[in-house]
């Protein structure tokens, strides 16, 4: 399939430009490079034009990067036939992150092994489901936890600071899952045994 060509200002410049889309391990959502085309993503020139927000959005969406960018960078894409706004926005900081859906046909265009990644990772969601990844404070290692996304609103609003009980918000995970996501724990269920084993035994 034949790339679109995508010309876009860069240092005062008109260049010819392409996508690379990859993903943020932080939640396995969208992310997507500009680039000069015939460079590479390494390239001075090239820059991201997503964020990684602790959010929702839904397959091939992502918060586009308007602190950085600026407003015109979603006009540019939505302009150029690379998808369209979908109203919503999230707020982080003193910023309004806009969430657009990029036409999957576009990013395959483009595609990679981090796409290639990302897709199948989508395709373990169901269509009311979302990543939590979590990583063990002791180990490290990260667990990617898939919960509803009623769950996951729920659990965005008991890290700030709402009274639920962990057990509620997940009933279906383990309690080692639980207490990886659980306020002060934070650990896995491999380390939190090995914490609290007898020694010597």
């Amino acid at each position: 399939m034949k790339e679109k060509k995508l010309m876009y200002q860069i240092g005062g410049q008109m260049m010819h430009v392409q996508l690379y889309p990859v993903y943020y391990l932080f939640n396995r959502s969208l992310g997507v490079y500009i680039y000069k085309a015939g460079s590479g993503v390494d390239d001075e020139d090239s820059f991201v034009i997503t964020c990684c927000l602790d959010a929702p959005q839904a397959k091939n969406c992502a918060y586009i990067d308007v602190n950085n960018c600026g407003a015109d960078i979603v006009k540019w894409l939505e302009e150029n036939g690379l998808g369209k706004a979908t109203g919503r926005k999230v707020q982080s900081g003193y910023v309004s992150y806009p969430e657009f859906l990029f036409d999957e046909s576009i990013l395959l265009e483009y595609t990679n092994e981090f796409y290639a990644q990302y897709l199948k990772w989508q395709e373990e969601l169901g269509e009311e489901q979302e990543f939590l990844i979590r990583s063990c404070e002791i180990c490290s290692k990260e667990f990617p936890l898939i919960v509803s996304k009623k769950a996951a609103a729920m659990y965005r609003e008991y890290q700030e600071g709402a009274p639920y009980l962990i057990q509620d918000i997940f009933p279906e995970l383990s309690n080692g899952e639980r207490g990886l996501l659980a306020r002060g724990q934070g650990i896995c269920e491999s380390c939190f045994k090995e914490m609290f084993a007898l020694f010597p035994n």
